[in-house]
């Protein structure tokens, strides 16, 4: 279950979210904390191809954008304002991205210094069939969506037309109501994104969710932290009871497995007042955090880290064809066992008083027996056997050892500035200026001088200008044109941020989604290999196959082949017309001429009317 040296145990995230067989996707939600574009234009290869996201059609313009093209009505990805990452390589396809975003800034709350953060991580999937029949899966995830190696985790469960416990979907549903709340009249098309999202809280009223395993039975509970007062009261729930007169207070096993933590919650469940007969406790974090403790408040935990060579490159456990990256732990996970009963806590929350009580975050409880599962059998799963085997990433280690990282703390300075500024009101507008675009955004109130080294500019224009309350940026070509701004700022100590913030912008050209996709499809080889993707995968492997497809427009061979294009098209129109829509999308983008034969438009024109398509 949680072996981390069984390739069994671990999951591919692109492949968790592959719809059903005979099945595609219709509606999706997701939920971060941090989002890479990068990430979600791979999860939308998935979501929208059936691929998965190591395979090569992240590679090719023309998959990515016919991906995009499918799913960018289809889905709307929630995360927290001013965590979006700078791309490597900022794409016009970036822009496609756009009406799949939509940041959340919380306002502050009584008791945080600072404020709390949207840290869930979630997917609410809903599948259709031909037939019109739909499949529903949830999954629950501590790991965000980017491209980050730190080891996390994740669960899924789909909908069950034999279960029959339609209430314990109900906080899935009061989830989804608070991130409806969440798209405020400023998005782009807020009306439309609301109401994709009330229909599907509509259709998820009368569904039922099975786990389908032996271990857990049907032992679920979803608990949305922080959402109001529909959400769950984690300080009332027995993994934090702190009334020592409490039946719940007392313990077997608590393991903890925590990136990031709050001295006060190690303290308490330090405490001896918790013990029975046996009682054990463990701690598992990253190195860095364990200088927020002092000895005695972690003195009863065994505490664990990642040895050094895990976490500075990857060894054994994992593919050494792969490229070696930095990596610790990212996965919370809590387990309280107290006799025969044992709960699992899955999710985004971190052992810190912000995760449980602040912010806005999701847990899944599952329950089972002591014989399946407990404290000593997650451990040897974890640690690949004994604590004090060779091959167990894991080691013991002593709370004295740890030192605080100047970096981190100067990094956190920059992210609270970021996080002021994604708070403030602003707005851009677009001009059409003599054969380019200029861009007006516009900040309300006062600046800080906290913001003195802040700059700003857009994502796919290099060129950052200092941030202030009005800021132009000229001479832009129409694919420079984004709501995407990159953020960067410089502390005093060298550390340096930069993230991605979105401002909503009036004014954009009519063409510009159009421009993106021409700077794609930009020769007949292209529009021929769009097509195929459309027809399906495997005339599309064929076609690329031939060296005459390397050349660009329709000479030799490749006018021979038309005729066996349209004998597709004409079989794809009468087995799957849906698919021909994707065409008429083509079509519609495509301004050069010379692209499209005129006998392809009109052909197509016939299927149309011969096949009655809308």
């Amino acid at each position: 279950m949680f072996q981390t040296n069984n390739n069994k145990d671990r999951l591919n995230y692109g492949e968790m979210l592959l719809p059903p067989q005979g099945y595609v996707l219709e509606q999706a939600v997701g939920t971060t904390y941090s989002l890479d574009l990068e990430a979600l234009t791979a999860i939308s290869i998935a979501l929208g191809l059936k691929e998965d996201t190591d395979s090569g059609f992240l590679q090719n313009p023309i998959s990515m954008l016919n991906a995009l093209q499918k799913v960018s009505e289809k889905v709307l990805i929630f995360c927290e304002a001013g965590q979006i990452t700078v791309p490597g390589k900022p794409s016009p396809l970036n822009i496609l991205l756009e009406k799949m975003v939509i940041p959340v800034a919380l306002p502050k709350v009584r008791g945080l210094n600072g404020y709390p953060a949207f840290h869930p991580k979630t997917w609410i999937l809903q599948y259709v069939n031909p037939e019109g029949d739909r499949k529903y899966r949830f999954a629950v995830l501590s790991r965000n969506l980017t491209f980050d190696r730190s080891w996390d985790i994740s669960m899924c469960m789909d909908s069950s037309d034999e279960a029959d416990q339609p209430e314990k979907t109900k906080p899935l549903i009061d989830f989804l109501s608070f991130l409806r709340f969440q798209i405020k009249n400023t998005i782009s098309e807020a009306g439309t994104k609301r109401n994709r999202i009330k229909r599907l809280i509509r259709n998820l009223e009368t569904v039922s969710f099975a786990l389908d395993s032996r271990e857990f039975d049907e032992e679920f509970q979803i608990m949305p932290l922080g959402i109001g007062s529909a959400g769950y009261k984690m300080t009332e729930d027995p993994l934090f009871c702190s009334d020592v007169w409490s039946a719940d207070y007392t313990f077997n096993d608590l393991v903890v497995f925590s990136p990031f933590l709050s001295a006060s919650l190690v303290e308490e469940w330090n405490k001896k007042e918790h013990n029975i007969t046996g009682t054990k406790r463990t701690l598992i974090t990253r190195k860095i955090e364990l200088a927020k403790l002092k000895p005695e408040q972690g003195s009863r935990f065994d505490i664990y880290t990642l040895k050094d060579d895990i976490v500075d490159g990857e060894d054994q456990i994992s593919d050494e064809q792969e490229e070696k990256m930095k990596q610790d732990i990212h996965a919370k996970i809590f387990l309280r066992r107290k006799y025969s009963d044992t709960s699992l806590y899955i999710g985004s929350m971190n052992a810190s008083y912000a995760a449980s009580q602040k912010n806005v975050e999701m847990v899944m409880q599952l329950k089972t027996k002591n014989r399946y599962l407990n404290g000593d059998s997650f451990l040897r799963d974890i640690f690949c056997g004994e604590a004090d085997n060779p091959a167990n990433p894991f080691e013991k280690v002593e709370i004295k050892d740890a030192k605080p990282d100047d970096a981190e703390e100067e990094s956190k300075v920059l992210e609270k500035i970021i996080k002021d500024i994604c708070r403030r009101k602003m707005k851009a507008t677009v001009v059409f200026n003599g054969g380019s675009y200029d861009v007006s955004v516009t900040v309300d109130g006062e600046l800080s001088e906290e913001w003195d080294n802040v700059q700003i500019g857009l994502l796919r224009r290099k060129v950052l200008s200092p941030f202030a309350k009005e800021m132009i940026f000229e001479g832009l070509d129409v694919l420079q044109l984004t709501e995407f701004y990159q953020l960067q700022i410089k502390g005093d100590k060298g550390t340096s941020v930069s993230r991605i913030i979105m401002i909503p912008t009036t004014g954009f050209p009519e063409d510009r989604e159009s421009a993106v996709v021409n700077s794609v499809v930009k020769d007949k080889r292209s529009f021929v290999e769009y097509v195929a993707f459309v027809l399906g995968e495997d005339y599309l492997l064929t076609m690329l196959e031939d060296n005459n497809l390397q050349k660009s427009g329709f000479t030799g061979t490749e006018i021979q082949r038309m005729p066996a294009l349209y004998e597709k098209m004409l079989k794809t129109a009468l087995e799957e017309p849906a698919r021909l829509k994707e065409i008429d999308y083509l079509l519609k983008m495509i301004t050069d001429a010379e692209i499209i034969p005129d006998e392809f438009r009109e052909l197509y024109e016939i299927f149309k009317t011969t096949l009655r398509l809308k």
